[in-house]
C-alpha cells in the first residue's frame, strides 16, 4: 500500500481553515438561538446608539454600534407612543402640534446624544424597527416615551389600536 506524502498546510491555508471552522462554530449556535426570519423576534439589547436626527415626535434616526468599528443607521419608532403627524396630517393643527413634538424631542435628544435601544423588533411600516429608547441623565435612565407623554407631545399607543384623532384632540389643548 502506497502512502501519500503529508505536506503541512501553509500558514495562510491553515489560517483560512481555522477561520472557517471558527466562523461555523460561532454561527451555528447563534442561528439556533435567534430566528431572524420571524417578524415577531425581539432583540432585548441594550444596544448603544447615537441620535442622528429626530424624524418626528415618535421616530428617530439612530446610528447603532453593532460591534467595535461597525455602525449602522436605522429609523427607530419609539415603542408605546404616537405623536401628531408632520408629513401627512389630517389638519393644520395636527401639523403644528407635530412640529412642536419634534422640536421638544430635539431639545431632549439632540444629534449626538447617546441612547440605549431595548427590546428591538421589526416594524410593519417602511423598514424601520420599534424599540424602547432611553437616555442617561446624571442619576437615572429616562424613557423617550415617558418624557413625550409627560409633556403632552404624544399619547399612549399600542399596535392595532385605532388611529388617534389628532384634529379632535388639538381642539382640547
Amino acid at each position: 500500500m502506497k502512502r501519500r506524502a503529508h505536506f503541512p498546510l501553509s500558514g495562510a491555508a491553515a489560517l483560512r481553515r481555522c477561520g472557517i471552522g471558527l466562523l461555523a462554530a460561532c454561527a451555528l449556535p447563534a442561528a439556533a438561538q435567534v430566528n431572524v426570519s420571524k417578524r415577531s423576534t425581539v432583540f432585548p439589547g441594550p444596544y448603544v446608539a447615537e441620535i442622528v436626527r429626530i424624524i418626528d415626535g415618535d421616530t428617530i434616526e439612530a446610528s447603532v454600534a453593532l460591534w467595535p468599528g461597525l455602525r449602522a443607521d436605522y429609523a427607530v419608532r419609539v415603542r408605546g407612543i404616537d405623536a401628531p403627524e408632520i408629513f401627512r396630517p389630517d389638519c393644520a393643527e395636527e401639523r403644528v402640534w407635530g412640529e412642536q413634538a419634534r422640536a421638544q424631542a430635539e431639545r431632549l435628544y439632540p444629534p449626538g446624544q447617546e441612547v440605549r435601544l431595548l427590546d428591538v423588533s421589526y416594524d410593519a411600516f417602511s423598514g424601520r424597527v420599534v424599540a424602547d429608547v432611553r437616555r442617561w441623565r446624571s442619576d437615572r435612565w429616562l424613557s423617550f416615551a415617558a418624557e413625550m407623554l409627560e409633556r403632552r407631545m404624544a399619547v399612549a399607543w399600542a399596535p392595532r389600536q385605532a388611529a388617534v384623532p389628532w384634529c379632535l384632540l388639538a381642539q382640547t389643548r
